[in-house]
């Protein structure tokens, strides 16, 4: 990432404050995907950039205040209405471990620790390896986000977040949804485990998520459940599975993943499973791509990302 000063003068118009710190970061990828059925062309060139923004200035007493936008454009994309642009900004003000933040809510499943354990290839391959399903709160790029507020707190081994987004119409992002999160996360040596519970009044949103991840010998493994059934009476909506991680020699790993999920096919349950390759070329670029199978359909990716 590629940290800027900017003088106070060009940023803020508060006296008695020297400077203000801006960073830009992101990367930049670009290959090909195949999905299999997709209407139109099954195989098609992928491109992201993802351009991040976070200006951050300290207090006289200490406290950190930030705030953070991110642009993105994919391929065939040029304006906002073509899916590139910017975000919702956040805002935050921090102290040690304690960070409270408003705008454009993070969301605490989508944080949570192992929750990603197991993505694959260029592109994610449509990121079933993600237990909770995207039924809840989470952190959007080049779109409008859900507005509210996380609270995040971290002390030695023991993390938390809690995040909530309210009701409100006049937002037509966030709509009648209505939702609060938490997780609480703790490591020890080798292992971790992470534990989500949420409130919604959304049919289908997640109820409660649990991972535990340890390292044994050169891999590095999790277990991820989750429970996707609120408000849905007398169907089956748990997915759960296992994901893992290791070396091969000194640039190059290998992830995978396998998982069950109940609501596939009318809540009989399916498999999601896929594994990728990254190799590390330096300088922050690599190689990646993977082959994935989501409840029968394959998907594949390949290319090159690098990071700045």
């Amino acid at each position: 990432m590629k940290k800027i000063l900017f003088a106070t003068t060009a940023l803020v118009a508060t006296a008695g404050v020297a400077a203000a710190d801006v960073t830009f970061g992101g990367y930049a990828r670009w290959g090909v995907d195949h999905v299999e059925g997709r209407v139109g062309d099954e195989t098609r060139i992928e491109s992201r950039f993802r351009l991040i923004v976070t200006a951050t200035t300290e207090s006289d007493g200490g406290l950190t205040f930030g705030s953070q936008i991110r642009y993105q454009a994919n391929e065939a994309s040029s304006t906002y209405a073509g899916t590139a642009g910017f975000n919702s900004p956040r805002f935050w003000v921090s102290t040690g471990g304690l960070e409270i933040s408003m705008g454009h809510v993070q969301g605490a499943l989508e944080f949570m620790p192992g929750m990603y354990a197991g993505s694959v290839g260029l592109t994610g391959l449509g990121y079933a390896n993600v237990v909770y399903n995207y039924g809840a709160d989470f952190y959007t790029s080049g779109a409008n986000g859900r507005q509210g507020v996380d609270i995040k707190y971290s002390a030695g081994d023991f993390s938390a977040h809690l995040s909530h987004t309210m009701s409100q119409t006049g937002y037509g992002f966030n709509g009648a949804a209505e939702r609060t999160a938490g997780f609480v996360a703790y490591s020890f040596g080798d292992y971790s485990a992470a534990l989500a519970l949420q409130d919604s009044n959304q049919v289908g949103d997640n109820e409660w998520a649990l991972t535990a991840s340890g390292t044994f010998g050169p891999a590095n493994v999790t277990l991820q459940v989750a429970d996707n059934g609120n408000m849905i009476a007398n169907s089956n909506t748990m997915k759960y599975g296992l994901a893992a991680s290791f070396d091969v020699g000194a640039a190059t790993s290998v992830s995978a993943y396998i998982n069950h999920d109940e609501a596939l096919n009318g809540f009989t349950g399916d498999e999601n499973m896929g594994v990728g390759v990254v190799h590390d070329l330096g300088g922050g670029a690599s190689v990646r791509g993977g082959v994935a199978d989501l409840a029968g359909q394959t998907r594949a990716d390949l290319g090159v990302q690098f990071s700045f």
